[in-house]
């Protein structure tokens, strides 16, 4: 079969937005967006079921943070027990792959993504009405993490903090290239069902991305260099004792030294039909989005 009523649930975030707009390009869908309750709400549990399963859908996409799990496991819940989804898509969209041990014992958010998955692989295991499942690793937001400071690249200021010796090759995406993998499990539901699939805009290290915004902005950069174990110690204490921002910088630290998908057997970007895009023309493009250029 093939895909036509797609549910996006968090159409209005950095990504459900650009999710939305790809989706509509693409001509071939039948978008509906469903709003979740706030955390101020107090939408009943049971909405979302009677939502999806109403309007018949073929596939859900959840594009909203996963900062409680419990919300995201009914969300999943209700796709399987609508009877006419086909395919769901977690707000996983990792920075790293959950399945690190690493990334599970330094930041629970990575816990929450690997139960959202198990929860899917039952849920899979257990339907008769074909009900499957994808989840999307991507690295770090390359565009949106390298405009606002996340990245620890600060063009306003012409100054970057590198970790380590800044050699190490990770993956990266720009939220249009993580929209196109959503379009392009839709379209390849057999070759993606029940799968953690890995993709990217390209593999660089930190030291090549300064190098394009030194040639995109045409000015060389302050560069600090910062000693991953300590950086790592420091915020894990931090996150402890409940610092959000500390937690942030843990998962700043693991996609740069744990976030190389081109070696990973799950590097799906042939497979979706996707190439790498050019870093400085990401770079330029992003940095006039942001009017920093």
């Amino acid at each position: 079969m093939s895909i036509q009523n797609v549910a996006l649930v968090g159409a209005n975030g950095n990504l459900g937005s650009v999710i939305l707009q790809t989706l509509l390009e693409t001509g071939t869908f039948r978008v509906t967006v469903l709003k979740r309750a706030s955390s101020k709400s107090s939408i009943s549990e049971g909405l979302c079921i009677v939502e999806i399963s109403e309007l018949g859908q073929d596939a859900v996409i959840a594009a909203f943070p996963l900062r409680n799990v419990d919300e995201h496991l009914r969300l999943a819940d209700a796709a399987a027990a609508a009877g006419t989804v086909k395919r769901f898509i977690p707000a996983d969209y990792g920075s790293v792959d959950a399945r690190s041990p690493r990334a599970r014992e330094l930041v629970k958010l990575f816990e929450d993504k690997v139960k959202v998955r198990e929860r899917l692989e039952e849920l899979a295991a257990a339907s008769d009405s074909g009900f499957c499942w994808t989840s999307l690793v991507n690295g770090h937001f390359f565009d949106w993490g390298l405009t606002n400071g996340f990245l620890h690249f600060h063009p306003t200021t012409k100054k970057a903090e590198v970790l380590g010796d800044g050699s190490e090759k990770s993956s990266v995406a720009t939220l249009g290239r993580i929209s196109e993998a959503v379009v392009g499990v839709l379209q390849r539901l057999e070759e993606t069902r029940n799968r953690v699939l890995m993709v990217q805009s390209f593999c660089v290290s930190q030291m090549e991305v300064l190098r394009s915004l030194e040639r995109v902005m045409g000015e060389k950069w302050e560069v600090e260099y910062i000693e991953v174990d300590p950086f790592i110690k420091k915020h894990k204490e931090s996150a402890d004792r409940g610092n959000k921002d500390s937690i942030e910088e843990l998962v700043f630290a693991l996609g740069v030294i744990e976030g190389n998908w081109e070696v990973k057997e799950d590097f799906a970007m042939e497979l979706l039909g996707l190439e790498n895009e050019d870093l400085d023309e990401v770079v330029r493009k992003a940095l006039q989005a942001a009017k920093l250029f």
